[in-house]
This record gives structure tokens, C-alpha cells and sequence, in this order.
């Protein structure tokens, strides 16, 4: 259960309460300033009894941020409104709680202090937020209406998709362990003991466990990083609390967010933390919360804590590519989040703000600029200099990436900008919605009229302006250069050739081994994988593309309009070395792949040759990547 709303609305009063009651079992003593937890066990309809851990959030704007972070589906919501004050902000909390919960239930409570009632549009509320369950009124100074608060509470939660779902019974009796441990986190290995002491047997098994119980907020395990899938987080809010450690030192803030780990040190002095410092800087790395300042090793910036004016820097209105992202309601935090994802590009390291960052790769120069108002945002884009399509390219995707993590819930729109006589080279053309003009593509419609000129522009032209395309695929879903570096050999082949390629993959094992090379196929894509995204970065971060040519190989759409076109255009603008396998005979000669190193003579293909003959070409074949891996 989550409890959120306004500073001084009651939130804390309403736990308090609650904590009050005979069901509270602990306080945790981790809590802070910015957010406390307690637990609370009420018994189910059906005898049964169910443990609530109640997260009391500050309502200042510093965490809103943070939020993000504990929003689930999982939760039933409480927003406390104080009806003495009319800054209560409905649509602003309603909304951030539907964007990041999948329509979890909210109640909201009106806490009439000295019995001031405030009428709330009950119908409009409903018909917009199909999640609100009840508006409750209560006065939590004399408990005026707080036993049908209690009784709404318990209602909801025992409704909830996986309150009273069987689980075995060795999940619960490790969750059971793990709740009752009184040590702030566990390594992997105790752990996995744990697991293993209560009848598992499977290590997949052990870490199914732990991202469940990672997903209902009972402990925090996050298995995709390196450093912190070796600790188990037994008490999220002993994580949490030392997060908001650093977003409320004073040092820090007076610094505009500025931190070293020699600072760390001073605010993770206690027994606590002392020992995992690295670990609690990573979570608040992982949650993009800070960044580490390329150019001053070990010290971190909060970009939510820097500066609100805007830098003076040169900018020149000429020649501006431009690009607008229009949001019908915008949650905190997602400029900051840009920030931390493109940081490396920070002009100077200087020309950033809160609401802004000018970036900068080679000769371009790129300018991001949020603008927030009543909930609704906008992102401003505007890119100078040489070679500005490739910096757009990165502004793109990184944005499109923050949208994504929303699901389809966050409804962001893209513009691009006219560019008809009137509009080119203005700071203020007209911008279309390009969502409406990919639509008019597809019903045949070429041109649409400028609402400033009126004249016709062709939109094949408005937008390949801004945007790079690539044959059958969103240039928004293609990875930046920035995001990926080109160190890794990307190997192409057909499916239908399987059997070559684990034979490829067999002889390079031992330079892999070895950290010789880095390797990458299809085959490393994770079951529920993006696959398209998966293929389009690694793409992005070949140094090597190893083609594995057959008639198989040529007849593949897929190949012949995907993969060969961004290796070719690397190996023409970016230096990508090519190397290709002759499998069987084929007509290579008919291809682009004629131009390219092959690596053993495409005259005596693999499939000709006797299994000796074949080691020894295979030994050829993986000395000479290794070779061209090392240029």
C-alpha cells in the first residue's frame, strides 16, 4: 500500500493511525524524511492473515523522481488531500499514478481538518481515472470516518490480482526467512543457501524467487547488473533511505548535486553503509538518479539537484535541425533522466540545468530543453553543426527509450518542423505531427499545406530533414553510435545454416575464453527479448561483421534488408571491417559482399571440403578475425 499526496496533507498522520492499530508489526527504522514504511498484517475474509508494507512518501517535488521506483501494480494507492488547502493536486497524482501502475486501485481520503469539508468533482474524477475506487472523508485528528477508511483498505487489498494466490510452500517459507532476518542485505551466496535449506534444488528456480519477490517490494535483487545480483536487498528502505541520504545532505544540495566518494564516505559513515558503498552508489546509478563526471573520476552529479537557470552559451539560429515532443501529461523527471542517459555529451561537462543540456559530438551541437506547465510537457530540440542528423539520431533514441519504459501509457507526440519557404531556417516554423504524416504516406497522399505559408511541401522531404531512415525500420527504435561502442564481432548467417554456425562458434570459443574477442548472434537473445532492438544494437556496436554466406544466406529478406545495410554503410563511413564465409557455391558475385575480404577462397566453399579440410579453413578463418579484431 502506498500512501502519497501533498506535503502537511495528513499522509503521515493516516500511517500513523493505522500503525496505531493492534495489526501494526514494525516500524522500519530506515525511514527518512523523504519516505517512511511501516508494516501492518489484517486479516483477510477468509481467516487468513496478509502483511501490508505501508510506504509513506514525502510529497516534495525533490521525489517525485524517486517514485518511479516504487509504483506498482502490485499496490493499492492513498492520496490524502488536506481540505483546509486547496493545493491538493488531483490530476497531477491520479495521472502519475496511472502512468506507472497499470491501473492499480487508488482511494482518495479527504482529510477535513477542523472539520472544513471540500467538495471534490466525484463524476469527472471517475469518468477519467477508471482506477479510483472511493473518495473517503475522515478527520484524523478526532478518527471521524476511519473505521470505513480501515474497512475500504482491507476491501481493496484482498482484491488485489495476487493477494491470496497458493504459492508452493518452499516460496513461502523462504519468503518467511527472508522477512524475518534481521540483517539489512544478504550476499547471493547465503542466499541461494537459504533457498536450498528450505527444499530447492534448481538454481533458475532460486532466482525466479527472488524476482518475485523483487517485483512485490519484499526485497530488491537486481540480476541484470554485475555488481548488485551479487547481494540480496532483504530491506528495500534500507536502500532507499541511504539514497535519499545523498538528495537531502546539505552539502550536496548546496553543491548543485555534486558529490564525490570522499562525500559518500561522510554520508554513508554508519556501520550500515560503510561496507557497501559501491553497491549503494550503483542502485542510485541504476535508478538514474546520478552520474559520474567523465573528466573528474569519482565525482557524481544529481541532476535533479542542479541549478534552475539556464547557462549562457553561444548559439547560432542558422541552419537548425529542430524537433519538437509534445506530452499530454508529463511526469516528473524525465529531462533528468536525459541527462544521466547522455551525460558523456555534456558540453564542457557545464551546459547543463535542470530543465535542460546542450550535448555535443565531434562538430555538432545539440540543445534539449524541457518546458512544464500544468502537467503538460514539451521537449524542445534544436542540433547545429556538422554531421547533425547522427547527434538528432542520439537525442531520438534516448528519448525514445525513457518513453518506452512507460509501455504505451505515456502519450508522447513528435513534430518535425516545416520546411517550406517561409519556415526553413526559422526559429519558429510550423511542425507537424509525424505520426500524421507517416498516415498520409500510407493512404498515398505526398504533399500537406503549411498553416503559416499555405504553401505545399513534400513530406518525404520534411522528414528526411531530421530523421535518417533505414530500409523497413523506425530510425527511433536504431541505436545511437553513442549508446554502443563498435568492439564486438556481429555475425550474420541464415537460419537455415545452423549447424555452420555452431561450428564457427565452437572453433572461436577458446579466443572467447580467453576475452580475445567479443562475439554476438541471434542466439544470445533472451527468450521475450525485443529481438528487432536486440539485433539493431549489437549492429550499432560491430567492429567486425563475420557473414556467413550461402544461398540461404542471399535469399533472406531479413539479411538483405536489415543487417547488411547498416554493416555496409559502417564499413563505408565508419571504418567497419567485413569479412565473409564462403559456405557453398552461390552467386556472391550478384552482391555488395563482392567487394569484401573473404576469408578462405570463396573457390573451395566449406561444404567441398573433408572434415579435416574444414578444421583446418575453420583455423584460418578464426586467425584471421582475430587479426582483424586487433587493427
Amino acid at each position: 500500500m502506498l500512501i502519497i499526496g501533498e506535503p502537511g496533507a495528513g499522509k503521515t498522520s493516516l500511517s500513523k493511525k493505522i500503525e496505531n492499530l493492534d495489526y501494526l508489526l514494525q516500524e522500519d527504522e530506515s525511514s527518512t524524511e523523504g519516505i517512511e514504511v511501516t508494516q501492518w498484517r489484517f486479516p483477510l475474509p477468509d481467516g487468513k492473515e496478509f502483511q501490508v508494507n505501508i510506504w509513506d512518501f514525502g510529497g516534495q517535488e525533490i521525489y517525485h523522481a524517486t517514485h518511479q521506483f516504487f509504483l506498482t501494480r502490485r499496490s493499492l494507492y492513498i492520496l490524502v488531500a488536506d481540505t483546509r488547502k486547496e493545493d491538493t493536486d488531483f490530476y497531477y497524482w491520479l495521472n502519475v499514478v496511472e502512468l506507472l501502475s497499470d491501473n492499480s486501485p487508488l482511494l482518495i481520503i479527504k482529510n477535513e481538518k477542523q472539520d472544513r469539508k471540500r467538495e471534490i468533482n466525484d463524476r469527472q474524477l471517475r469518468g477519467q481515472f477508471t482506477n479510483l475506487k472511493d473518495i473517503l472523508a475522515t478527520n484524523l485528528k478526532d478518527n471521524r470516518g476511519l473505521p470505513e477508511i480501515l474497512k475500504a483498505i482491507q476491501h481493496h487489498i484482498s482484491t488485489l490480482p495476487h493477494v491470496g494466490s497458493e504459492l508452493p510452500k518452499t516460496w513461502v517459507e523462504v519468503r518467511k526467512a527472508l522477512e524475518q532476518d534481521s540483517r539489512n542485505y544478504i550476499s547471493l551466496e547465503a542466499y541461494l543457501t537459504i533457498c536450498q535449506q528450505h527444499g530447492f534444488t534448481r538454481h533458475e528456480d532460486k532466482l525466479q524467487l527472488s524476482g518475485y519477490l523483487h517485483d512485490l517490494g519484499v526485497c530488491l535483487h537486481f540480476q541484470e547488473d554485475d555488481l548488485l545480483q551479487k547481494t540480496i536487498i532483504l530491506k528495500p528502505t534500507w536502500g532507499t533511505a541511504a539514497v535519499y541520504k545523498v538528495l537531502d545532505n546539505p552539502q550536496v544540495i548546496q553543491n548543485l548535486g555534486r558529490f564525490t566518494r570522499t562525500d559518500l564516505a561522510t554520508i554513508w559513515h554508519e556501520d550500515q553503509y560503510a561496507t557497501m558503498r559501491p553497491e549503494l552508489l550503483k542502485l542510485m546509478m541504476n535508478f538514474k538518479l546520478c552520474y559520474e563526471i567523465p573528466s573528474a573520476s569519482a565525482t557524481y552529479i544529481a541532476p535533479q539537484l542542479l541549478t534552475e537557470n539556464q547557462p549562457i552559451y553561444d548559439w547560432e539560429p542558422d541552419h537548425n535541425l529542430m524537433l519538437r515532443y509534445e506530452c499530454e501529461f508529463m511526469p516528473k523527471g524525465i529531462l533528468t533522466r536525459f541527462i544521466v542517459e547522455t551525460h558523456a555529451l555534456i558540453e564542457a561537462q557545464s551546459h547543463v540545468w535542470r530543465s535542460g543540456v546542450v550535448l555535443k559530438q565531434d562538430q555538432a551541437r545539440a540543445e534539449v530543453i524541457e518546458h512544464y506547465r500544468y502537467h503538460k510537457g514539451e521537449i524542445r530540440v534544436r542540433v547545429i553543426g556538422q554531421r547533425q542528423k547522427e547527434l538528432l539520431t542520439i537525442v531520438r533514441h534516448e528519448l525514445k527509450q525513457i518513453h518506452d519504459s512507460y509501455g504505451d501509457r505515456l502519450k508522447f507526440t513528435e513534430l518535425v518542423p516545416c520546411n517550406c519557404a517561409t519556415c526553413n531556417n526559422s526559429q519558429t516554423p510550423h511542425f507537424y505531427r509525424l505520426a500524421d504524416l507517416n498516415r498520409r504516406l500510407d493512404n498515398k497522399r505526398y504533399q500537406v499545406e503549411c498553416e503559416q505559408s499555405y504553401e505545399f511541401v513534400d513530406i518525404h522531404s520534411l522528414i528526411d530533414e531530421v530523421i535518417t531512415s533505414y530500409p523497413n525500420q523506425n530510425s527511433s527504435s536504431y541505436p545511437s553510435p553513442f549508446m554502443a561502442e563498435r568492439n564486438q564481432v556481429f555475425i550474420s548467417y541464415s537460419h537455415n545454416d545452423q549447424e555452420w554456425l555452431a561450428q564457427l562458434q565452437k572453433h572461436l570459443k577458446p579466443m572467447i575464453r580467453n576475452q580475445t574477442l567479443n562475439v554476438w548472434d541471434d542466439t544470445q537473445i533472451q527468450p521475450g527479448a525485443k529481438w528487432r532492438d536486440e539485433i539493431a544494437t549489437a549492429l550499432a556496436a560491430a567492429k567486425i561483421a563475420v557473414l556467413m554466406v550461402s544461398p540461404d544466406f542471399l535469399a533472406s529478406d531479413f539479411i538483405a534488408e536489415n543487417e547488411l545495410p547498416p554493416l555496409l554503410d559502417a564499413a563505408e563511413a565508419e571504418g567497419l571491417t567485413i569479412i565473409w564465409i564462403p559456405l557453398s557455391y552461390c552467386l556472391y558475385e550478384e552482391t555488395e559482399i563482392e567487394k569484401y575480404q573473404a576469408a578462405y577462397p570463396p573457390n573451395q566453399p566449406l561444404d567441398s571440403l573433408s572434415v579435416t579440410d574444414q578444421n583446418r579453413a575453420w583455423i584460418k578463418i578464426c586467425k584471421t578475425i582475430k587479426t582483424a579484431a586487433n587493427l
